[in-house]
């Protein structure tokens, strides 16, 4: 859908060619207006392996806020690929001035010849953006959007409304509406946590280029996640890295 929105209204864009799966999985879901409290829990109680992506200069003060280390930077997960993903505020955080243009993509209020690409250029990298932070998730794929917002309202219609199939089938929207207290446990095995430890660990370790605090923040997920793992002796490994770093 988002590949869609990107080749229609930016011209100049290299195709990418369409990921399908091996098999037809979970549809994405859609948490609207879930409150902060409500989605903290969550990742505490039942998806405790769960990533959060948001727009990188966020994920400092969101992981503060859900008190979960699993926050990442949309840009910083870049090559990286998490079982069950949680994409939040994504659209309530696009800059003030791009809330109507989002709003009038989403909902094809615009006429083709308005030049929309050459007007708001900074959609394209968005929508770049976007693609990126759904294309990191293996199994199961969340928006959460904890304030209303004009883009935001606007998504959730366009993702639940919007069909797959060209016979625009109810039965093909893009995304369904969730509520939180009603989602089943989605935790990850030891051994996942265990790969996912070793992934982020080997990050610091393969790449110069990191800065302090990126490599800090590798190694605190690496620990937790070689704790949910129940792998003390991975985790005190990663902790005495944490101390040389």
């Amino acid at each position: 859908g988002f590949l869609d929105l990107l080749f229609a209204h930016f011209p100049g864009t290299k195709e990418l060619k369409k990921d399908h799966g091996l098999f037809k999985g979970a549809r994405p879901g859609v948490l609207k207006n879930v409150q902060v409290q409500m989605l903290s829990t969550l990742l505490k109680e039942k998806m405790p392996g769960a990533v959060v992506l948001v727009h990188d200069d966020k994920a400092a003060s969101w992981r503060e806020r859900l008190d979960h280390r699993l926050v990442y930077g949309i840009r910083e997960a870049k090559g990286m690929e998490f079982k069950s993903v949680i994409i939040l505020d994504f659209f309530a955080e696009l800059p003030t001035d791009l809330q109507k243009p989002w709003r009038d993509l989403l909902l094809n209020r615009y006429r083709e010849e308005d030049e929309f690409s050459q007007k708001f250029p900074l959609v394209e990298t968005h929508l770049k953006l976007v693609y990126t932070a759904v294309t990191r998730c293996i199994e199961q794929l969340f928006f959460a959007e904890t304030v209303s917002s004009v883009s935001g309202e606007a998504a959730v219609r366009w993702l639940t409304t919007t069909s797959t199939m060209p016979d625009r089938s109810n039965k093909d929207v893009l995304a369904t509406i969730n509520n939180v207290t009603d989602l089943e446990a989605m935790s990850m095995t030891n051994d996942e946590f265990c790969v996912s430890g070793i992934d982020e660990a080997e990050l610091v370790e393969n790449a110069e280029y990191l800065s302090l605090e990126d490599a800090v923040n590798y190694l605190d997920r690496a620990i937790y996640c070689f704790q949910k793992a129940q792998t003390p002796e991975l985790a005190a490994k990663a902790q005495v890295h944490l101390q040389s770093v």
